[in-house]
């Protein structure tokens, strides 16, 4: 059985056996690399780039794909927008004429966030949670956040609750569909009731989980100090060849 969207699936790869920093740096890169691409031919090449490190490591490409289904509405309404509000050539004749420049314009757009959501898909398989947790406050932690009022350790915790809560909430939201539907509700035929009745029972849930988590936290005394790792990270001298390849390139490739 699939697991929930955006979570871990152990491997012995490459990639599930790099630094995490080293991964979360290239993700950033990559992520400016496609806000930054235009055309589409641009987009293919990350595309395949995709695939080639889905496939070293080892996670199955459906999976991945499975993390795009909750966002085809707004891909779709991205599309569209550009499609038909885009000056140009019109494609045919309509009261609201779509364009062959918004063709173009709304497939790269959504291309952008397709890949986005794919690469940061492809993080989180192939890296633990607390892995993610510990690269993310490494990356920060030379960074002056405490005048901002924070510690590096609190953001890192925010964005390893955050990293939680999508698969789970996605689960949840999956779980109280199918007890709806096994009581008769049929969301196709009674779309905006079903999707009340959809959100309420999941806004209750998240924010349920929400309060037991904060109460778990203060039970444990949480406050965001530094803290000793079990195990600390060493990066290789592969993580390190990657980051400068990675960092270099995306340089050399917005400055060309």
């Amino acid at each position: 059985m699939a697991g929930p969207l955006f979570s871990y699936v152990g491997g012995n790869s490459f990639l599930h056996n790099m630094d995490p920093r080293a991964k979360i740096i290239s993700v950033m890169c990559l992520s400016i690399l496609i806000f930054n691409v235009s055309v589409l031919s641009h987009l293919f090449v990350l595309a395949v780039l995709f695939v080639m490190l889905t496939n070293i490591s080892g996670v199955s490409i459906s999976l991945a794909i499975r993390s795009l289904r909750p966002m085809v509405i707004f891909f779709g309404f991205i599309f569209l927008i550009h499609l038909f509000f885009t000056d140009g050539n019109p494609i045919f004749s309509l009261a609201f004429s779509p364009t062959y420049e918004g063709l173009e314009k709304g497939a790269v757009v959504a291309g952008r966030f397709i890949l986005l959501i794919l690469f940061g898909s492809l993080l989180t398989s192939t890296t633990r949670p607390a892995l993610i947790t510990s690269g993310i406050e490494h990356l920060l932690r030379p960074l002056p956040l405490r005048k901002l009022g924070t510690t590096s350790f609190e953001v890192a915790t925010m964005m390893s609750l955050a990293i939680y809560f999508v698969p789970h909430l996605l689960w949840y939201v999956g779980q109280i569909k199918d007890a709806q539907m096994s009581r008769g509700l049929k969301y196709g035929h009674h779309p905006v009731s079903g999707m009340l009745s959809l959100a309420i029972p999941a806004l209750r849930g998240s924010m349920r989980m929400a309060d037991d988590i904060a109460l778990s936290m203060e039970s444990r005394c949480y406050q965001g100090n530094y803290r000793t790792s079990l195990f600390e990270m060493k990066m290789a001298t592969s993580d390190l060849l990657i980051c400068v390849f990675v960092v270099f390139g995306t340089a050399l490739i917005l400055y060309a």
